[in-house]
């Protein structure tokens, strides 16, 4: 197949646009991922650019193996292939690529040890347990929570320090600074740390900026309504005078506030790079009418956000229902009900139906009300 087959207009225009700043701002259900693909091929077969000269940006390690499977179908390669576009990953597995390779240029040592989560909840238990600080309201949970946002908004554990102003955050900044002393000298790094320390290297060792400036001749960013300061800051260094920069998302979908991602940075792209061509993804192929008229009806009320307007070839479709309930004890029995019904009557069978909820407390409510009206239900994900 060509890299154009199958695109509607607008998808078409995102792949073909392949010299400056790009902005995609991609509605939800309409091709995303396709577009980025297909925006890929596109460099490497029309526009010459070698898959090594491409820095492909993923929110997940499953989007990119995803996508570089797609990419390997579209182009006859092997996307399983270690060699095949060898920088495409998540932005943490791109700086430990870029720190195994230049890191001694900032002190970071190749051989550096990862830190998971435990780990750093252990070694957090262990200068708590050195300063004597009394750990029943320090949880170490909570303190690494609180020290991979400072680390995500780049804080020092001396900036965090000096804006500490309750009890619980003027402990965390001597934890903070004891655990990064402890954590060098074991000679490791934290997930937080892989990007910090990829912009630092970036940012402090002119040579190895200049050099990474002149191998990425394109960089492409999914997801970037999610991107945190850190990695924000990465994205700035590495685009050279080019600025072939092309980033995808939607700031109607951005939902990590709570973990650093800033969701301006995606409406403040064409202010970052002047003369960015924008291209709106408004084609959903994945609801119906109604459900995409709700949805711009909540949407709508955000005071900050871009402008789009989403729709569907797929006609109307039912109306949404909202029902106000009591309590979860009424919202299960309502939903049990509603299945009941149907699969009563025959129009649907058990398996037809999905119940999505907020939080796993709230599956209690759910399954005594399924027991008791015997309807049968499986959990997915625990």
């Amino acid at each position: 197949m060509t890299v154009l087959e199958g695109l509607n207009p607008a998808q078409t225009k995102a792949v073909q646009t392949s010299t400056g700043p790009l902005l995609i701002l991609a509605g939800a259900g309409s091709g995303k991922t396709k577009t980025l693909t297909h925006r890929i091929a596109y460099l490497i077969e029309q526009e010459q650019v070698w898959p090594s000269q491409i820095l492909a940006v993923t929110f997940t390690n499953k989007a990119a193996k995803e996508m570089r499977h797609r990419l390997g179908v579209l182009l006859g390669e092997s996307g399983d292939r270690r060699d095949f576009m060898p920088w495409m990953g998540t932005f943490h597995s791109i700086c430990v690529r870029l720190l195994r390779m230049d890191g001694h240029a900032i002190g970071v040592a190749r051989n550096f040890v990862i830190y998971d989560e435990d780990d750093r909840q252990a070694l957090i238990k262990q200068v708590v347990k050195q300063l004597s600080i009394g750990n029943k309201d320090m949880k170490a949970s909570q303190v690494s929570s609180t020290i991979s946002n400072a680390k995500n908004q780049m804080q020092s554990p001396e900036e965090f320090s000096a804006g500490a102003h309750y009890p619980f955050q003027k402990n965390v900044g001597l934890i903070y600074a004891r655990y990064e002393a402890l954590r060098k000298e074991a000679g490791a790094l934290d997930f937080d740390d892989l990007l910090l320390d990829g912009v630092r290297l970036i940012r402090d060792a002119p040579h190895i900026r200049d050099k990474w400036r002149a191998h990425f001749k394109h960089i492409l960013i999914d997801e970037y309504q999610d991107t945190n300061a850190a990695q924000y800051q990465l994205v700035k260094l590495l685009v050279n005078k080019h600025q072939n920069i092309c980033v995808v998302g939607d700031d109607w979908q951005s939902i990590y506030s709570w973990r650093g991602a800033d969701f301006t940075n995606i409406l403040n792209f064409e202010r970052d790079f002047p003369g960015a061509q924008v291209v709106k993804l408004e084609q959903n192929y994945r609801s119906t009418g109604s459900i995409l008229d709700a949805a711009q009806a909540v949407i709508s009320k955000n005071t900050q956000r871009s402008d789009k307007k989403l729709w569907t070839a797929e006609g109307a479709g039912s109306p949404v229902q909202v029902h106000g309930v009591y309590d979860e004890a009424e919202e299960a029995r309502l939903v049990a009900d509603r299945i009941s019904a149907q699969a009563q009557i025959g129009a649907r069978g058990y398996g037809d139906f999905a119940v999505l909820y907020r939080t796993n407390a709230l599956s209690y409510t759910l399954e005594r009300a399924f027991l008791q009206m015997r309807i049968p239900y499986q959990i997915v994900g625990g």
